[in-house]
């Protein structure tokens, strides 16, 4: 299998599933999120049952010749109700000889046998359960897609079924997407997650990242309880001064009886592996609740206690989650600034794409539609919205000399460039494969003479070139893998006549003439330039170039020939981490600001 299932590119399904964009690898990842979030939809996305209104779902993956590369399990089962319980499983296993055996066998594995003969009307709802699941384990194919597996099973042997699941997918290579409600499948079988909330990704990573460093108290609770600690807090209830992670989980809290102790226990109610205590801060009157590991000691109402913190455990999670580079030489940063990115309501958007202004001031687009503005210090000093964006969200910016700001309309098929103050100025193009058309326009550059260079994708995947007043000069580029055309163009840089183009699905950057003659494709094999899904590219003060790796969660510094020079960043939601970063800008100190997408933040690295 490659190292893609299913790439989605701002995927929409009526009000039910908004704006995803994410990459699900091979392996076992979870879609997570209460009832209605969005799972069962983007489920039947994946498997082709339903068709998105708006953006793009590609699939890739299959075995060899097997006739079978994906077998799903819908959430009602999808049992056939003319067959029995055996001839699910021949149904599924005709081409193995000795089908009947084999299925058997299936049968005795989920303790079905008994029931052989049977036809799914006859059957418990658990059974059901188990009928469907065994099914798809008898199928043997590639990837298997399962909407709340198992969920009617009683708990007492959901784990040893899980036992089956698991021992399958290793012993076949075999990939698995499940969705769930609950935190303990995720937690006990899955390496990624996906949290849907309100028909959009909340969170795309590792399970581990999620659970011990979760970037918000939100996200912290989707894998069950935790103990969320400002700085503010900390001090007060833990009399720490800092901590090293402020998702703090049960089985890092333990409780100590103190009598010189300013806390006192209001209640206290086990719950198994977690205990539930309310405490009180006797100094001020303050009353929080914290989840903790259970001790043999029962805490009275009264008891004067001190919370404490496993600190090994933390600081070591803490280094391992700041580490900025996996291999090869790192990028020198002297300190990471997060910026936030406004509310929208209720909902937290994020940031897309960044340019530098001509005061040093970071722009940015964002998941709502609006141009910010950000002041050195990380706070917005202005923003404005788009003329519309009900239908999609805008990528690519750059500025020109007179502060005139040019943005890549992408879901409208234009390029809009407003004043300074943020006001309407010009549009031009429309949706089109023609001279001055577009399909989905998503980067921006501008050259010595501020001429505009405009790169699109959607089978129109090329680059053209317009006046700074949007009069059409010249297009170059095609759809396809060879050198000169793209799949996706998604950065681009104007240096000395040159044109630098991230080719973001082609994993590379090709160089062009600015006249459109294509000259090479950085990072031959001698050069060792490897780039997974670059999605934006900036030339630094230093000459150099930057791009910003969807894909690899990094940013790698290279020279104009593709000598890798440096890198930055890995995998995570912690100091020195990202989640499909998707924009980069430069400025001319040499400081390098991410749009950390999946983070919903900005990142400023500060350079020594």
């Amino acid at each position: 299998m490659k190292n893609t299932l299913w790439q989605l590119e701002s995927v929409g399904l009526g009000l039910r599933l908004r704006d995803l964009t994410l990459q699900i690898e091979p392996g076992v990842t979870a879609v997570l999120g209460h009832s209605g979030a969005g799972k069962t939809s983007l489920l039947n996305l994946l498997v082709g049952f339903e068709r998105p209104d708006a953006g793009k779902i590609t699939a890739e993956f299959k075995r060899g010749s097997h006739p079978i590369p994906l077998f799903w399990v819908p959430a009602d089962g999808g049992l056939w109700p003319h067959l029995t319980v055996l001839e699910h499983i021949t149904a599924v296993t005709e081409e193995i000889a000795g089908q009947e055996a084999e299925a058997k066998q299936w049968l005795d594995k989920f303790d079905l046998t008994t029931r052989c003969d049977s036809r799914p009307a006859t059957l418990s709802a658990g059974e059901q359960s188990r009928l469907s699941v065994a099914r798809a384990l008898a199928a043997n194919a590639a990837v298997l897609v399962m909407d709340e597996p198992l969920e009617h099973v009683d708990p007492s042997r959901v784990g040893k079924y899980w036992q089956i699941i698991r021992r399958h997918l290793a012993e076949k290579n075999t990939s698995l997407i499940f969705a769930t409600h609950s935190p303990r499948p995720v937690l006990a079988e899955a390496r990624r997650v996906i949290c849907l909330r309100d028909g959009c990704v909340h969170f795309n990573g590792e399970v581990e990242t999620l659970y011990w460093r979760a970037a918000t108290p939100e996200l912290a609770g989707c894998l069950g309880e935790a103990n969320w600690l400002e700085p503010e807090a900390a001090r007060l209830w833990l009399r720490r001064e800092e901590l090293a992670a402020r998702c703090v989980r049960p089985e890092q809290i333990t409780v100590q009886p103190d009598h010189r102790s300013p806390l006192v226990v209001e209640s206290s109610r086990f719950q198994g592996a977690v205990a539930e205590l309310e405490v009180r801060h006797e100094p001020t009157g303050a009353v929080r609740t914290f989840f903790h590991r259970p001790s043999s000691n029962q805490l009275a109402r009264g008891t004067r206690i001190v919370l404490k913190t496993l600190l090994c455990l933390l600081l070591c999670l803490h280094v391992a989650g700041c580490r900025p580079s996996a291999t090869g030489p790192t990028i020198p940063v002297a300190a990471v600034h997060l910026w936030s990115v406004p509310p929208e309501g209720s909902l937290q958007p994020a940031a897309r794409s960044l340019t530098i202004g001509n005061h040093g001031e970071v722009i940015a687009l964002d998941t709502a539609g609006r141009v910010l503005v950000y002041a050195a210090d990380g706070s917005i000093a202005r923003q404005w919205r788009m003329p519309d964006c009900k239908i999609g969200k805008p990528e690519g910016v750059c500025v020109l000399r007179d502060g005139r700001v040019v943005v890549g309309d992408t879901h409208y098929h234009r390029v809009v460039i407003f004043d300074a103050d943020g006001k309407t100025f010009k549009t031009f193009g429309k949706e089109g494969q023609g001279p001055g058309e577009f399909i989905y326009p998503v980067a921006v550059a501008k050259d010595a003479q501020e001429n505009l260079y405009i790169a699109e994708y959607g089978s129109n995947d090329r680059v053209q070139k317009f006046t700074s007043d949007g009069k059409f000069l010249l297009a170059f580029g095609a759809f396809g893998t060879k050198p000169g055309e793209f799949q996706r163009p998604s950065g681009l840089v104007w240096r000395d006549g040159k044109i630098y183009a991230a080719d973001a699905f082609n994993n590379r950057i090709q160089v062009f003439t600015d006249d459109g003659k294509f000259l090479n494709i950085l990072g031959s094999s001698e050069q060792s330039l490897a780039l997974k899904l670059p999605y934006d590219l900036k030339l630094g003060a230093d000459d150099t170039l930057y791009a910003v790796e969807y894909g690899a969660s990094r940013v790698t510094r290279c020279d104009l020939s593709g000598r890798v020079r440096a890198r930055y960043g890995t995998p995570g939601t912690g100091l020195g981490q990202f989640a499909t970063p998707w924009g980069i800008a430069v400025d001319s100190q040499k400081n390098i600001y991410v749009a950390d997408t999946g983070n919903r933040r900005v990142v400023e690295l500060q350079t020594r």
